[in-house]
């Protein structure tokens, strides 16, 4: 939508002058109203709208000193730009002051470069807006369909109107959140329409390019998504582009799309944009619902290797591609077959729940389910464990009071520090600290029970010098705090 201006000048020629000698369609303006004084431009505003006010800095009844500080309490998101003689420079300094985004001299009206000047202010208004949390919090109500705001959606038609169309993309950290310095920016694209960014998520609108053909927008628009694939390349995400829209009216739609693009991300054995006009056919095709029967299952493993089993199932689920929640149940059930299989019915399944509702693609939930597989062949007796793992976690017992680490227990069982991280993990579930703080955290548990020691004398004789992080790991592993453990141990002991 183009902006809307109302001008305020008690001079009827300066009225006429600041409405003919500038191209305001040129810059996306247009005039919507006219006021002789301050007073009269708040009553304008009472029953109009409008984006931007010139005003005069003397006139009479209410100045433009006084009309900016009320447009500031009762307007703030109106741009306010000060019309001025050179005789009432004073005038427009205060104007400056109290949040005035620029001035015009009323001697340059006809200079050709004031209506890009206006263009200019309104980009910087524009970009300021953008930081508000009001308008962020209105845009991203929006954008997630959880509900209508006002501010937020009168913000984004004054983005996207008026362009030659846009896209909306969005991005999702697999992560605890963006990493590089390049992605901690709040804008990623120089001239991106509008851009919302927080800890693990992004949404970002792109502009269109500037050409009647549509071939040519879209080839642009690949070409940009690769420059961002490019942005993002040390990042682990999943991310979707919408169609092209043409006006705000389609924003839910096409924040639909970027979900459902950002969805069928998750299937993806690359990691990159997927844009909604490209994916669209195979999505909308999709079997959210899909389960195989348990009893499939039993009969895969038993025509096939286990492994091969879990291949064939994740090659199926890349066809089906289900919803999160079927995802899961199928790699469950699958495991479940294949732990009775091998004769390992009462296997602990509850860890491998929360593995898969936090990883964050189909390629990553198929790894963890191979790793427990893994395990499972393991603990059946038909893969030994490391020898490298035994002689760590015996190690491990024996010095968990010393100041152990990664690369110091590699070295004592003579093995890379990266190779032997990623088959501990393997042959154990677990990693070498969680492996080592479960040990410290049996210990504790247990000098609890027999001794009356501090909590930060327990932390030192197991190994751990930071008592604040001797609580915190408590809970993680125990459910309990270190006081409630206590408690509890108290009414044990006490006799019925």
């Amino acid at each position: 939508m183009k902006k809307r201006v109302l001008i305020v000048e008690d001079d009827k020629f300066f009225r006429f002058a600041v409405r003919k000698m500038i191209d305001w369609d040129k810059y996306g303006f247009q005039i919507v109203g006219e006021a002789v004084h301050g007073e009269a431009a708040l009553s304008f505003l009472e029953e109009c709208q409008a984006e931007v006010v010139i005003t005069d800095m003397s006139m009479p009844v209410m100045n433009g000193i006084e009309l900016t500080k009320a447009l500031k309490e009762q307007y703030p998101d109106i741009m306010i730009i000060a019309l001025s003689a050179y005789d009432d420079f004073e005038f427009v300094k205060e104007s400056l002051k109290l949040g005035a985004q620029d001035y015009i001299l009323k001697q340059d009206l006809d200079k050709e470069d004031v209506g890009k000047m206006i263009w200019n202010s309104w980009e910087k208004h524009r970009k300021t807006l953008a930081r508000d949390n009001d308008i962020k919090r209105g845009v991203r109500k929006i954008l997630l369909e959880s509900g209508k705001d006002d501010r937020g959606e009168w913000y984004l038609r004054l983005c996207l109107e008026e362009q030659w169309g846009f896209y909306f993309l969005r991005f999702q950290s697999l992560e605890s959140g963006w990493h590089s310095e390049d992605c901690m920016q709040e804008n990623w694209m120089s001239d991106s329409l509008f851009e919302l960014h927080d800890h693990k998520e992004h949404f970002l609108f792109m502009p269109a390019l500037k050409a009647h053909s549509l071939k040519v927008q879209s080839e642009d628009r690949d070409k940009r998504i690769r420059e961002l694939e490019l942005l993002l390349e040390s990042e682990q995400y999943v991310a979707g582009c919408s169609s092209r829209g043409d006006n705000a009216d389609r924003l839910w739609e096409l924040s639909r799309e970027a979900q459902n693009a950002m969805e069928a991300g998750r299937f993806s054995r690359r990691k990159q944009i997927q844009v909604w006009d490209y994916v669209r056919d195979k999505y909308e095709s999709r079997d959210i619902y899909f389960l195989e029967e348990e009893s499939s299952f039993s009969q895969m493993i038993k025509k096939v290797t286990p492994e091969k089993g879990l291949e064939l199932l994740t090659a199926k689920l890349y066809e089906k591609m289900p919803g999160e929640e079927s995802i899961n149940k199928n790699y469950m059930g699958y495991l479940k077959a294949a732990a009775q299989n091998l004769g390992i019915g009462s296997l602990e399944f509850s860890g491998l729940k929360e593995h898969l509702d936090k990883a964050g693609t189909l390629e990553k939930k198929h790894e963890i389910c191979k790793e427990y597989l893994d395990r499972m062949f393991v603990r059946a007796g038909q893969r030994e464990m490391h020898p490298g793992v035994r002689a760590a976690i015996s190690y491990m017992k024996q010095n968990y009071v010393q100041d152990l680490s990664l690369s110091g227990i590699a070295s004592v069982v003579g093995l890379n520090e990266s190779y032997f991280s990623g088959i501990f993990k393997k042959d154990t579930g677990k990693s070498i600290t969680e492996y080592l703080n479960e040990i410290r955290i049996k210990k504790a548990r247990d000098l609890i029970a027999a001794t009356n020691l501090k909590n930060y004398e327990i932390a030192e004789k197991v190994g751990i010098n930071n008592s604040s992080y001797f609580s915190t790991i408590f809970k993680k592993y125990t459910g309990m705090t270190i006081q409630e453990y206590r408690q509890r141990m108290v009414s044990y002991e006490e006799p019925e």
